[in-house]
């Protein structure tokens, strides 16, 4: 398998801050507010989640300066949120201030 991608708009909620890696790369870590209508079995259907987002590199030190509360599309893929976490967490490729 090889497709892993997500597209998905929303609030940002919180930002941990620019922080970087043992080796010096900046990385961010978010949290998205997402709300909704999809259609689901042909009716509509009412989506609310919050997830998180990870960036690295200069998505990281752009979303640094973007406060809460600024609508957000990010793009990425989903990775296991650590080692011994197997629940997902968006890692951030590309974004769009909406």
């Amino acid at each position: 398998m090889e497709r892993n991608r997500v597209e998905i708009e929303g609030l940002i909620v919180t930002s941990d801050g620019l922080r970087h890696t043992p080796g010096g790369l900046p990385s961010l870590q978010l949290r998205l507010r997402h709300s909704s209508e999809q259609t689901e079995a042909n009716r509509p259907r009412r989506v609310e989640c919050e997830l998180e987002a990870l960036a690295f590199g200069k998505p990281a030190q752009a979303l640094a300066n973007v406060p809460a509360g600024t609508q957000i599309r990010l793009i990425g893929f989903l990775e296991r949120k650590g080692a011994r976490d197997p629940w997902p967490i968006v890692h951030v490729t590309e974004y769009e201030l909406i």
